[in-house]
């Protein structure tokens, strides 16, 4: 396989995961990942999936939590660079807090490394700051 064939292989499985987690296909996100996957949200504790998630079965903790806590009501990657295995998105995304109905949205930054056409490290860069304000209770006025 050409380095040109690898790496449109792989924006390929990005552009299908980036299509089937706001849908809420899980089972098509979960098939494009490499068993040894490791998913990291960079975030504070109160964000209730930031951290590190390592192997599938962590990979859906992560998503389990995304979806307790989130929808993901839009998302657009309008730019891929591929080099080999790497690949690094650029995009907005835009979301609802499910408990509380506070929507924000986010450019982001995802930095990947694939294995065989799979995600095998997936980095998710964006403005944690507004995520961690949805997270975080309104003072109260009195």
């Amino acid at each position: 396989m050409t380095t040109a064939t690898r790496e449109a292989r792989n924006i390929e499985a990005t552009k299908a995961i980036y299509a089937a987690v706001p849908a809420g296909d899980l089972q098509t996100a979960l098939d494009l990942m490499d068993p040894e996957v490791r998913i990291t949200y960079y975030g504070v504790d109160q964000i209730p999936y930031a951290g590190d998630y390592r192997g599938i079965d962590e990979a859906v903790t992560f998503f389990t939590r995304v979806g307790e806590s989130i929808a993901i009501t839009e998302m657009e990657a309008w730019t891929f660079i591929a080099q080999g295995d790497e690949l690094a998105t650029w995009g907005r995304q835009r979301f609802r807090r499910l408990a509380t109905g506070h929507e924000w949205e986010s450019e982001f930054a995802h930095i990947i490394t694939l294995r065989d056409g799979r995600w095998l490290h997936f980095r998710d860069f964006m403005n944690s700051a507004l995520t961690l304000r949805a997270f975080t209770p309104a003072p109260i006025v009195g």
